[in-house]
């Protein structure tokens, strides 16, 4: 999870990436996946989906900012990663984490136990 935090350094907008796994949790690729504004990144699950597939994994991890706030997951990004993994679900890709960097600051959805099941 601190591994997340440089990665994350000195941007001033949210971004959003996907870490593709292989079946033995290897790094595939970490795919910056979309760009957004101060507040806010638009994603459709298609792009994860299209990511994943083109990396060929078995499983994913997603890393965001949140570069005014807290690191504490906003009700937009529950609801997100809950989209998420409903759509990697039929393709057996596994949601292994979800982790909001802010500042020095880092959540991680599967050790605040709010990972959606998958």
């Amino acid at each position: 999870m601190a591994d997340a935090i440089p990665l994350m350094a000195g941007r001033a907008d949210e971004v959003f990436y996907v870490v593709a796994l292989d079946a033995a949790c290897r790094v595939l690729n970490a795919t910056l996946l979309v760009e957004g504004t101060v507040t806010e990144v638009q994603l459709h699950p298609r792009q994860v989906v299209e990511m994943a597939l083109r990396n060929r994994a078995s499983s994913v991890m997603f890393i965001h900012n949140h570069p005014a706030g807290t690191a504490r997951p906003s009700t937009d990004d529950l609801r997100l990663t809950e989209t998420l993994v409903k759509a990697l679900q039929p393709l057996s890709i596994k949601v292994l984490d979800h982790i909001v960097v802010a500042g020095d600051q880092a959540y991680s959805f599967a050790r605040g136990n709010v990972m959606p099941e998958n």
